[in-house]
């Protein structure tokens, strides 16, 4: 329960106090013709961070809606795209009918009024509170109406993803529930997990010193291999999020694979089912992007024994995830 109060406690911090962005999602510009042309869905700059969304108003919203996984799967892409939409839409130029259609960064979505639903990490400047939450049940604070969407994929191929990315420190206090800000994630992070203690005590302070330790499990693939063991818990926080059901959890929760390609986006069709995304917003999706996404390479490039160890470790989490249905898994706790 202190933990439950504990994060409750960093969610309303992450919802009220974290200063907003009121940069514009692109600068204004004249657009095609073509009815859907989308400029401010389409754009992106590699290297800066997307903009954030400004808070939802009063009854501007039916309900909210989270995005979470194990990490390395397409989360940042997925959550990208739903951040923009929601900037889209929150411009003015895009709901007043009395505003030029071409100054609205997305003409196909003007006068379309609002999405049925609020991302929760949609105005705070990190999604490390919800995007690889271990304990589903921390989401109850947000009502029975909330919904969330649980990310999962290979977790070879999400390790290699993380580590390639340099992104291991950050990850491991994400999940094993340590919260922090863009401020603090170099250097040492405060943190008073067990988990974190006990990594500490084993290997010296400089183990979880980010943004990659010099010494240690994380401070490597290799040398995360050579552990063991699943230490950032991604088999603990994939059963975890299976297995909430009422009353530890009253609201729906969807699982999907994203799709490796254009071949088969039934899960992403019912992904936007469960969102309640309009129909017109759904045509805008890149899924010819789906096929660059970083995590596609699916085993880690390490030696032949560290890869054997990854797999001894990761390959039941590995079988189940391949089970899981393409179309993803509804489970309904309403």
């Amino acid at each position: 329960m202190a933990a439950l109060n504990a994060t409750s406690d960093a969610t309303r911090m992450a919802l009220g106090d974290i200063k907003r962005r009121d940069d514009q999602l692109c600068p204004p510009a004249r657009h095609s013709r073509n009815t859907m042309a989308c400029p401010a869905l389409s754009h992106v700059t590699p290297g800066v961070a997307p903009t954030l969304c400004r808070r939802p108003i009063a009854g501007e919203h039916i309900g909210t809606y989270s995005v979470t996984s194990i990490g390395g799967v397409g989360t940042t892409f997925l959550l990208e795209w739903l951040k923009r939409l929601h900037r889209v839409f929150q411009q003015p130029a895009c709901s007043s009918s009395s505003s030029s259609n071409e100054s609205c960064g997305c003409p196909a979505l003007a006068e379309r009024g609002s999405l049925p639903r609020h991302l929760i990490s949609c105005h705070i400047d990190d999604d490390g509170l919800f995007k690889h939450l271990a304990d589903p049940a921390q989401l109850s604070g947000f009502g029975a109406g909330h919904r969330a969407v649980y990310l999962v994929g290979s977790p070879l191929a999400a390790l290699s993803s993380v580590f390639r990315r340099r992104f291991q420190c950050w990850h491991y206090h994400r999940l094993n529930d340590c919260w922090f800000t863009r401020r603090q994630r170099g250097g040492r992070i405060p943190c008073a997990s067990p988990r974190m203690a006990e990594l500490r005590r084993l290997y010296g302070e400089e183990a979880t010193t980010c943004r990659v330790p010099p010494v240690g499990p994380l401070s490597s693939l290799e040398a995360y291999a050579e552990h063991g063991a699943d230490l950032f818990g991604e088999t603990r926080q994939f059963k975890s999020w299976l297995s909430c059901r009422k009353p530890r959890c009253s609201f729906d929760i969807f699982v999907l694979r994203l799709p490796r390609n254009r071949t088969d986006v039934s899960g992403l069709h019912r992904l936007f089912d469960f969102l309640e995304l309009p129909e017109r917003t759904r045509l805008l999706f890149p899924y010819e992007r789906l096929h660059e996404r970083p995590h596609r390479r699916r085993n880690p490039d390490v030696s032949g024994g560290a890869l054997s160890k990854l797999r001894a470790v990761y390959g039941g989490l590995e079988e189940a995830v391949e089970r899981l249905p393409a179309e993803g898994l509804l489970l309904r706790n309403r």
